[in-house]
């Protein structure tokens, strides 16, 4: 085996849901473990309509961690694509540094557009993460048709030199990327990082070490990406993971975007029973910016009703009054919090609502195609008018059902 440099995160078996319940309140840093996920696998995906946005239904899955031999592989599959200019999404822990740069220089070259989500092939178990007989799907080399979730998905350290790569970048509500700094490694013989990184040792590592980075951070500037990427990267030790905020996510020019969500998603778990999620992110303005998400979470109650519950990071701008979900001609009212905000991911404050909802109103609410969160207006200010954001119900028809099955 020759010497690589590699940044892995090595944690990344079965990733948690969202950066709202990814770590304890008030960390952001995790300690990795030394399990590793297969080499990546690129395939061509088909879900239902608008199933990788508006009038996309196609995609290219990219799953697992990035390999030595990751570029080459990528570049055959878009070769065998020819015109076929589809969108790449990205699960994966990380790998070879010098693979994921390959793959982003290669998204760059095409003016190609990446996000961040988990394609999950028919065939395999969404619970579990890339089992045996779903490895043998992803690669059989056929288009296959399958979802995409934005929901238990990452995008660590090298993962994330492949993501800025491309001219259109998308990590989307619920989605993580994750950072820490570079090691030595060594390729096993399936060209995936042999078992665990270490620090330099020699002067000879320590130089190349050094050298390496210093070309890292040129790609990233050339991306044109700020220079604070590098620098959140620089500062976590390799044996660790931070996964950045969403103000960083904006503020180092990944994903800019003002307002994106998530669809309604099934989450079979582990932990727990089905429920049902939706993510959002929005900048709140203001300056300086504050981008904050939120999580909506249906699950089964002990009546028949549908228990909600709603968790969003809070800004300064956010009031303490009642929220309302308007839906077709009904509707139902989330209270204001009780007690004081903890402190959530990276630090964030967060608030939890909780409502009791019959059932029905997710499954006609599913028939049209948005729903409203009517923010009151006592919460903001007398002079005021009420904060509303517009939902998709791009989803929940199915996700509905599902939850409906599992209730009764």
């Amino acid at each position: 085996m020759r010497l690589a440099f590699a940044a892995f995160a090595l944690a990344a078996v079965v990733p948690c849901t969202a950066p709202l319940a990814q770590n304890s309140p008030g960390k952001s840093e995790t300690k990795q473990a030394d399990s590793i996920p297969p080499p990546i696998a690129f395939f061509v995906a088909k879900g239902e309509k608008d199933a990788c946005g508006p009038g996309c239904s196609e995609w290219i899955a990219a799953d697992g961690s990035i390999d030595k031999n990751a570029g080459q592989r990528f570049r055959a599959l878009l070769d065998r694509l020819g015109k076929r200019k589809l969108p790449v999404y990205f699960h994966s822990p990380g790998g070879s540094v010098g693979a994921g740069i390959e793959i982003g220089q290669t998204l760059r070259a095409r003016g190609m557009t990446a996000g961040v989500a988990r394609t999950i092939p028919q065939g395999c178990n969404p619970a579990q993460e890339r089992e045996k007989a779903c490895d043998a799907i992803m690669r059989s080399g056929r288009e296959l048709t399958a979802e995409l979730r934005t929901v238990r998905t990452l995008c660590n350290s090298s993962c994330v030199y492949a993501l800025i790569g491309a001219t259109t970048r998308e990590v989307t509500a619920g989605a993580r990327i994750g950072v820490h700094s570079s090691a030595i490694g060594t390729f096993d013989k399936d060209g995936t990082v042999a078992g665990l990184n270490r620090a330099p040792k020699t002067a000879a590592e320590i130089a190349a070490l050094e050298l390496a980075n210093g070309r890292l951070a040129q790609y990233i500037a050339a991306m044109g990406i700020d220079r604070g990427l590098f620098k959140a990267v620089s500062e976590i030790t390799h044996d660790k993971l931070r996964y950045i905020s969403r103000d960083e996510i904006a503020r180092f020019g990944i994903d800019r975007r003002d307002f994106h969500e998530s669809r309604w998603t099934v989450d079979e778990g582990p932990p727990g029973p089905l429920v049902v999620v939706k993510f959002l992110t929005e900048n709140k303005g203001g300056e300086p910016r504050q981008y904050r998400t939120t999580k909506i979470e249906l699950r089964c109650s002990r009546t028949k009703d549908v228990a909600v519950t709603f968790s969003r990071e809070i800004a300064a701008a956010d009031g303490i009054g009642s929220i309302a979900v308007v839906a077709k001609s009904s509707d139902f009212v989330l209270p204001p919090r009780r007690g004081k905000p903890i402190l959530g991911y990276n630090d964030i404050q967060m608030e939890d609502r909780f409502a009791r909802v019959d059932r029905g109103f997710f499954e006609d609410a599913a028939e049209g195609d948005k729903i409203e969160l009517v923010e009151a207006p006592d919460s903001l200010g007398p002079h005021k008018q009420p904060r509303r954001t517009t939902l998709s119900t791009g989803g929940l028809r199915h996700a509905a059902a599902a939850l409906a099955q599992t209730c009764r």
